[in-house]
Order: structure tokens, then sequence, then C-alpha cells
């Protein structure tokens, strides 16, 4: 009797209140979900918990793909491995001197005290290395005796090891014979070199990627590894793989040696699903609004394409490495509303987590979260479990809000509700302004799709604040971000540090480098196992004008890259972020970029009614605006495809739920979204 084949695919967001797991059944087209509580420190258990909600058969799973904020965690409380850094003689202060210029804090603050670096300044070594500017090796490192190195490595507990010369970029091999000398004298010791990570002029830059990826290691590798046992030992065969910051899948292998890579791995999976919602509902460009318990997440994605940065700050340390450009704001359900020194209400960062959580989640909380004002506002359900099997109590959150009220010296706690979650609001459209104004975009041309647990609650309220006219509320909006990384391809960058003016470059020379780019990583999807027409290359360069220090990315074919074509697109580029373009000034590429994906098949997903019947659940006293108004609360399952009201409404589902204030008109589109336009007012 045949053994029947793997058929689940499953997608698993660690979020910092909830995990969230997606499983697609490949036989039946079927979508199963689940939402547990995520347990700090343990986050593997609530992953295994959530496959275990489902009910599925582990050894029937065919793949498996994982987004975890371990690493962001790690850096944030500053709990990554004690590290050194091996550098070239003369620059061991790199690290701290930087650019000269403040990175956090604003530039008047006299209170600004610059951030120590995850470095030491006893356990950063210099060694007489030297390579010049054009590549050339001046001091071979080959020659030199790196055990008085290890030694002192040994003696002072190192848990991971840098190694990060000066010019690397051009001619890497001393960077190669260090770390392979070390890698010997330091056994089990991991040691990175900085043009593994981030092969780019600017030391800098490069050696803080290449001390973030060895600080973390240690960290990202034992959480993978007791992740990967803890699934096996629950039956899971199949091969588990890692979000990466740059919205591709990763192996477990390759997650391990690029740490830094898996900052956004939990972020980059709604914005991945947020793509494949929008291919399916006929829209191009959005704006994501991703709220979930801790934080809210918000990117651009123009022409179905999300924007990616190369150039980021992680809390202070610059990461030179491929990234979704997405920016994040401390504003959760679980955001903690509380009284400043000068008397005024403030919401958030702090946020009442997983553990205790709100004070309406009963679970020994206290404070007044942005949660417990919704449901003070009658917003959320108390007669009715969420997702999750959660329960939750009004009279907590009444009580929470009565001590603030207190606090402030007295007034209706209603109406405190809705001042926290104004003010939230204005934080969060402020996130908005930071991916669409500030890129040089308007948002009101854009959809703004909310998703994540809270999202679709205040998603609304936000496009309101900035004037959208359209709104987005995906189906399974709780476990959009599961969802997406159960539709990840593989992706791979790759950069070279490469170009001149225009006048001065061969085209040959830029196919010549660009070919051996693409022989790179032909090699490792060859290594995936991706078929030919299962592949696809994108290059692009960095390009600028003569005498800027920033770069635009400028798509390129280097088949027939034709310069005079090149330069148009960087300049209609250049003036579409910043209203304007040079055309007397002529134009250097700084570097080649390379863009590999595998391409995974995309399920339909198109959502049938999931049960018959009318979708009134019950109608009741919901706060919008200056008052109380009576709001029918509907099923999402029994929403049938076109089908069209308006608000006031609330829309309840798994892991979910849809506050729709007065005049907005909302249409089941038949890809189970609910298509949302402001009437009239943003004709």
């Amino acid at each position: 009797m045949m053994r029947e084949q793997p058929r689940y695919l499953i997608g698993v967001d660690v979020g910092g209140t909830f995990t969230d797991v997606l499983c697609l059944d490949t036989k039946s087209q079927a979508l199963l979900s689940a939402k547990v509580p995520s347990l700090p420190g343990r986050q593997w258990e609530g992953v295994v918990g959530a496959l275990a909600e489902l009910g599925i058969e582990p050894g029937a799973i065919r793949a498996f793909v994982h987004g975890t904020t371990i690493a962001t965690n790690a850096l944030l409380e500053r709990k990554g491995a004690k590290t050194a850094l091996v550098t070239t003689e003369g620059f061991r202060d790199t690290l701290e001197i930087g650019r000269t210029r403040r990175l956090t804090g604003g530039l008047f603050d006299i209170r600004f005290v610059r951030a120590a670096p995850l470095v030491d300044r006893p356990l950063r070594l210099e060694v007489a290395e030297r390579v010049a500017a054009d590549g050339t090796v001046l001091v071979d490192a080959a020659g030199i005796d790196f055990s008085h190195v290890a030694e002192t490595l040994r003696r002072e507990g190192v848990e991971s090891v840098a190694v990060g010369f000066l010019n690397a970029y051009a001619n890497d091999a001393n960077e190669r014979a260090a770390a392979a000398a070390l890698q010997d004298l330091l056994d089990g010791v991991p040691v990175c070199r900085s043009t593994a990570v981030a092969s780019e002029r600017g030391e800098f830059h490069r050696f803080s990627t290449c001390v973030l990826n060895a600080y973390l290691t240690p960290v990202v590798v034992a959480y993978l590894e007791r992740l990967a046992a803890e699934l096996a030992a629950h039956g899971v065969a199949a091969p588990v793989n890692v979000m990466g910051s740059n919205g591709g899948a990763m192996t477990l292998d390759q997650a391990a040696g690029f740490a830094a890579g898996t900052f956004l791995s939990g972020p980059v999976g709604g914005v991945g699903g947020a793509v494949r919602v929008c291919e399916m509902a006929g829209i191009r460009d959005c704006i994501t609004f991703d709220m979930g318990g801790t934080s809210t997440d918000v990117a651009l994605i123009h022409n179905l394409a999300p924007r990616i940065s190369h150039d980021n700050q992680i809390d202070a340390c610059p990461l030179q490495v491929a990234q979704l450009d997405i920016h994040t704001i401390g504003a959760g359900g679980g955001s903690v509303a509380w009284v400043r020194e000068d008397g005024a209400l403030e919401v958030g960062p702090k946020s009442a987590g997983a553990l205790p959580g709100p004070a309406c989640y009963g679970r020994g909380g206290t404070e007044p979260t942005i949660s417990d004002a919704n449901l003070v506002l009658g917003r959320l359900p108390t007669e009715r479990s969420l997702a999750g099997g959660l329960r939750l109590d009004g009279a907590a959150a009444e009580a929470a809000f009565a001590e603030l009220s207190e606090a402030l010296g007295g007034g209706d706690p209603v109406t405190l509700a809705d001042g926290v979650i104004r003010i939230a609001v204005a934080k969060m459209a402020g996130a908005v302004r930071e991916v669409s104004v500030h890129r040089g975009f308007d948002p009101r041309d854009f959809a703004l799709l909310g998703f994540g647990g809270a999202g679709p609650m205040h998603v609304f309220l936000v496009a309101e604040e900035l004037a959208i006219p359209n709104v987005i509320v995906p189906r399974f909006p709780g476990h959009l971000s599961a969802l997406g990384q159960l539709l990840a391809d593989a992706r791979h960058d790759y950069v070279r540090a490469w170009g001149g003016r225009l006048g001065a470059l061969t085209e040959k020379e830029l196919r010549r480098v660009a070919a051996g780019m693409q022989d790179e990583a032909a090699a490792t999807l060859d290594e995936e196992g991706f078929a030919v027409d299962r592949r696809h290359y994108a290059f692009a360069v960095d390009a600028r004008y003569v005498g800027q220090s920033y770069t635009l990315a400028v798509g390129v074919d280097p088949d027939a890259p034709g310069w005079d074509g090149l330069r148009r697109a960087f300049a209609a580029a250049h003036e579409l972020t910043f209203g304007h373009a040079d055309l007397n000034n002529d134009v250097e590429i700084v570097n080649i970029r390379l863009v590999a994906l595998g391409i995974v098949d995309k399920p339909a997903l198109v959502f049938a009614q999931e049960q018959n019947g009318d979708p009134a659940i019950e109608t009741r006293k919901v706060w919008f605006d200056d008052g109380w108004c009576d709001c029918p609360v509907l099923d999402r399952a029994r929403l049938p495809a076109g089908c069209v009201f308006g608000g006031p409404a609330i829309v309840e589902e798994a892991g979910g739920t849809s506050v729709i204030p007065p005049g907005w008109r909302v249409e089941v589109h038949e890809s189970g979204a609910l298509i949302c336009r402001r009437d009239g007012r943003f004709a």
C-alpha cells in the first residue's frame, strides 16, 4: 500500500504577543489556522503549540516556513554572544568613530549619549595586514601567526568572532585567510568575515554588519537547533525554512550563517502576503498596516513590488544588507496608556506583551492598553471568545481606565479610552507618512491594507487621518504574516562594488561581472533543487550623480544595458524621489546588485463562503466619533462574495476584528478580501 505524499504547507509567525500558524492543504486547497500566546524566551513552545492546535498529522507536512523575532529581541535586550573583532592595524576604533554623526537621538538633545559598540575596545584586536583600495595585497595575511590572537580570545571567553579588514570589498583574500586560520584555532567558535555578509565600500557599515552577524549567530543557531529538534520530536520531518529580511525564505543552514538577515523575519511575511492579496484583488499599489500586540509595521508596495533598503539601522547599529523597507513603531494592542511627568496622556511604546497582557486578558495585567480601550468603547466582545480561546474581561478594562482617569485628575473613562485610540492613530499615521511622504509618494494614491490581530480595528481610522480613500482587509487578517511565510520564494541577494562614471565604463565589463554573479547564484539555486524554469534573476545598479554620496537603485539588463537609457531611468528615479533631476551632471555606478529567486507554486487562495445563513451576530452599542450608536456585528465566514454593506459595522472572524466607522462602503471580493471605500469625502 503506497503511503500518501505530504500535503500540508505551513507558515508560522511568532509575534510579541501571539504565535500564528496557517496551513494550506494542497489536496483540498483548504486553509486551517490557529493562534496561541507567544512564550517569551521559549518561542519554540509557541510554535509547537500552534501546530498542535491545527489537529493535522505532523508527518504529512511537506514544507515549513517560520518567521521569528529571535534576532531582534537578542539585540534590543543586548543578549547576544560575547563578540570580538579582528581588524586591520589602526582601525580598531572604527566602530566607535563611525561617521562622526549621531545615529540615534535628536541633533540638539544635550542628554544624548552614543550607544556603546557591541564589541568592547579590549576585544577589538588588530593585525598587520593591508590591502590597497584597488585590491592589491600590500601585506599578506597568510604569513601572519594568529595563535596569539586566538589565545587572547580563548582567555577572554569570546563566543563569536568578526573579521573585518580595510578594503576587503576589493579583494577579500586576507579576510578569508584570517577567518580560516582563526576557525582552525578556535574550535567550535563561529567566525564571520565582513565580505561574506556585506561586500561593499565603507568600512564602518561593513564592520558593523559583520559584528551584528557575529553577535547574533550563537543565539540564532541555538534557537534554530532547538526548534528543529522539537519539531522532529513531534513528528515533523519536512525541511524547516526561515524567513529572511529580504522577503525570501532561507534554509536553516543559511539562516545560521546569516543571522543578521533575519531581523525582519516576522514582519516581512505580512508584506509578502499583502502582495498576494493585492494580486488577487487587482490592486497594484498599497501600504501595508500590520498592527499586532506589541508593534505596528508599515511598508509601501508599488507596482506589486515592496521597496527594498540596503542601508539600514537597527538600534543604532548600521546594517548593510538587503531588507524590506519596513518602518516599526511601538504601538500595538498591548501598548500601555500612561501619564507623563508633565501630566499629559501618552500611549506606548511600553507594552503589556503576552504575559501578563492587557488588563482585559485576565492574566494579571492591570495597566490600561489599546485593547482595553477598544473593549471599553464596545468594539470587542465580552460574551464570545476570541482566537486562541481568549475571553475578554470588560470589568477589568473599565477598572484600568478608571484608575488612569483618577491619575489624570478625573474624567469619563469612555472619553479617555477614545483619547487613547486617537493618540495611537496619530502615531500610526506618522509611521505611514514615513514610508510614503518621506519616500516621495502620496499616500492618497495607495490603498491601506490592514492586517495583524489589531490592524483591521484601526486601519479605517488611520485612513481617515491621512485622507486615504481605499482600505483592504484580507481574509484571515490575523494570519497574513503566516500566509506570507507559506508563499515565500527562496531569495538570494548579491552585490559587487564596481563602477565609475558611465562615460568611462564599458558594457562588456558590466556583462562580465554580471555573468560571474549569476553563475554564483545559479550554483546556490542548484543546491536548493530549483529547476532552471523556476528561477528568476534581476539586476540593478546603485547609481548617483558625480559628487553625491547617496545612491538610488536602477534596474538594468546586463545583456543590453544602454548607458543613455540608464541615464534616463536614473533621472526619472531621482526626480520621483527628490523632486528634481540634474541633466547636466554625469552619472556614476557604485555597485551591481543581483536578486536571484527560486520560485515556489502560489495557490489560488480563493475563499468560498464557509457557512450558510444570516451573517448577523448581534447589534450592540459602539462608540464612534463622539457618541454611542447601534452597530451591527457580522460573522465574516457568512459573508458571501459580492455582498455589499456600509458602516458602522463590526466584522468578526478568527484572528481579527474589523471595525468599520460610519461613511465607509464595503464589498466582499471573490478573493475573500473586504474592499472598502470612504463614500464621497475623498472623491
